[in-house]
C-alpha cells in the first residue's frame, strides 16, 4: 500500500497504522472500478489542429494524474 495513505499519522503507532491500513483496504473494490473506468478513457491526438501542442501537453498531464491515481489505488 503506497505509503501516502499514512499522510498525518504517526507510523510508529501500530494500531493507528493498522486502523488506516483495514480503512483504505475497505475501498479495495471501489479502487478496482475505478482503475477499470480510468482504462476506459480515451486519448485523443488531432496534430492537424494549429493548437496540436498545446492538446498534446494537456493529454501528457493527464495521463500523468491518471498514473498517480492508478498507482495510489494500486493496493497490495
Amino acid at each position: 500500500m503506497n505509503s501516502k495513505w499514512y499522510k498525518g499519522i504517526d507510523t510508529k503507532d501500530e494500531k493507528a497504522k493498522e486502523k488506516r491500513t483495514k480503512e483504505v483496504m475497505s475501498y479495495k473494490s471501489a479502487f478496482v472500478e475505478l482503475d477499470d473506468l480510468l482504462k476506459e478513457k480515451p486519448q485523443t491526438r488531432e496534430y492537424e489542429l494549429p493548437s496540436w501542442s498545446h492538446k498534446q501537453a494537456d493529454i501528457n498531464g493527464y495521463n500523468q494524474a491518471i498514473r498517480e491515481v492508478k498507482e495510489l489505488i494500486k493496493l497490495k
